[in-house]
């Protein structure tokens, strides 16, 4: 079995999907994290200048969606075959959409132009990527986006919903039910619960 040691910062942000899919294989690894502080020193040794990275027995990855790919494939959790994978894929690409659509909320500084761009945003926007996942979730009977099983998809999802929900508030899932059903049983799968709950408390 290869030595992993995934290296980010103090915080959820772009490694926790990772994060997710090493808790649900229940995988060893060093989840090293460093300080804002400690970054400029170490940006010129990284990869792509940036974090996260993976490393495998040494060897480096870069990229976040990279990491995570290969880490649920390690593990049998990116889909059984060629279609599988391509049915995680797609719920992957929705869920950079989403990301990308609530983007320029971070850089709206007067905050009643933020609450207003917030609104326009996850209805002109936001609602239409939910209702694909939904009707991905669907597609593939409700329990799992994609097989029989947890996957780098339903991980994912989770990640990405909890951000939809903190950007644009509780109710963000009050017309997808399946949706909102589904991140609560990812939340509930026991190896993801035990890692939520050991995992330190920080601000992203």
């Amino acid at each position: 079995m290869p030595t992993y040691k995934l290296i980010y910062f103090n915080g959820r942000g772009r490694a926790e999907v990772a994060r997710y899919v090493f808790a649900l294989a229940g995988a060893e690894y060093e989840d090293h994290r460093i300080e804002f502080s400690e970054w400029a020193a170490l940006k010129p040794t990284m990869p792509a200048g940036a974090l996260p990275v993976l490393e495998v027995d040494g060897a480096r990855i870069a990229q976040s969606h990279a990491i995570a790919r290969y880490v649920a494939r390690e593990f049998n959790l990116a889909g059984d075959n060629n279609l599988e994978m391509a049915q995680c894929d797609q719920v992957l690409e929705t869920l950079v959409d989403i990301s990308n659509d609530a983007a320029p909320i971070g850089s709206e500084k007067d905050e009643t132009k933020k609450a207003e761009l917030k609104k326009s945003i996850f209805q002109d926007k936001i609602k239409t990527k939910l209702q694909y996942l939904d009707n991905f979730l669907a597609a593939n009977g409700g329990e799992f986006f994609v097989g029989k099983k947890f996957t780098l998809a339903d991980v994912g999802a989770l990640f990405r919903l909890d951000r939809v929900i903190g950007d644009f508030g509780d109710d963000a899932l009050k017309d997808f039910p399946k949706l909102a059903a589904h991140r609560e049983k990812v939340c509930k799968e026991p190896k993801i619960a035990a890692w939520i709950e050991k995992r330190p408390k920080t601000n992203f």
